[in-house]
């Protein structure tokens, strides 16, 4: 038998013609998020972070100034003992009293009677007492069994009955769940020339320093809770920088959730008359609801 070629199964190909591009548009429109309209209530959540972040950073310094401002170490520490059975367990007779005594020329002041007029409560009658110590050979004292809050303190010389000095002292109560209240005072005692002054003005009568009227608003503390207070300003103050920042990047950013951040950060500097507090949460509630994509 010959050889015979084997028909191809393929199947023909078929050329398409070539056609001309053709392009059109849809009218479409790639929009990035720096190009996305700024929803105008992005400015009033803003404008209210500003404020309350420059509020709460005046706060701040108030507290870290200490001695003048609107509310000053003093005041701070004395509300804190009108509130003490809410935000503390102290209670009357929970504050302890320590210090040292140093006469004019720096040597400690020994056997001087340190006495605080203080109120009890017992069995429903009230009475006044005068807890007292007498210094030892390095000018310290200890009073126990006071009420936290202003009280007077007399320094009296046993060498000399009639000779001695009246403070206004605030005495600290409990923080948070101590149930006793700790402060500790430097007292300074006048030289014998001021006292001779003294006694030559009324006549030879007294030979005593009454300071408590002049001491208003000036009365002696606890350094150490002064400490805490700045400690407290230095947290509002930066509480108050930081959010004033976020604020101004959420806004640069068009972002709701970095405002909405500054806002609840900056309800926490608090400021005066919890004036940060208000704005903090105004600027909060503008941040809800707004048109801009945080993803």
């Amino acid at each position: 038998m010959g050889d015979r070629k084997e028909a191809s199964s393929d199947p023909p190909i078929v050329v398409i013609p070539e056609e001309e591009p053709v392009f059109s548009s849809t009218g479409a429109t790639l929009q990035l998020p720096k190009d996305t309209p700024r929803d105008p209530r992005m400015h009033v959540a803003l404008l209210f972070i500003l404020v309350a972040g420059i509020f709460g950073v005046i706060n701040g310094l108030d507290f870290i100034e200490g001695d003048r401002g609107l509310v000053t170490d003093r005041g701070f520490i004395y509300s804190q003992t009108q509130t003490a059975s809410f935000i503390s367990q102290s209670s009357p007779g929970s504050a302890i009293l320590t210090g040292t005594l140093t006469l004019h020329d720096g040597s400690p002041g020994s056997n001087f009677t340190i006495e605080v007029v203080t109120t009890v409560v017992e069995n429903g009658t009230q009475r006044i007492t005068r807890p007292s110590n007498v210094t030892d050979a390095e000018g310290r004292f200890r009073l126990e069994g006071l009420n936290p809050g202003l009280m007077t303190m007399f320094v009296v010389n046993n060498t000399h009955d009639s000779e001695g000095m009246t403070h206004r002292i605030i005495l600290s109560p409990g923080a948070l769940f101590e149930p006793y209240g700790f402060t500790h005072l430097d007292v300074d005692y006048e030289s014998p020339a001021v006292f001779d002054a003294v006694e030559e003005e009324n006549n030879g009568l007294m030979r005593w320093i009454d300071l408590s009227e002049e001491q208003r608003g000036r009365e002696l503390y606890d350094p150490t809770a002064a400490a805490v207070y700045d400690i407290v300003g230095a947290i509002f103050f930066g509480i108050g920088l930081i959010a004033i920042v976020l604020g101004i990047m959420g806004w640069k950013a068009k972002s709701a959730l970095l405002l909405r951040t500054a806002g609840g950060l900056v309800f926490f500097s608090q400021g005066h008359f919890y004036s940060a507090c208000c704005l903090g949460m105004l600027a909060m509630i503008s941040t809800y609801g707004l048109n801009v994509s945080d993803g």
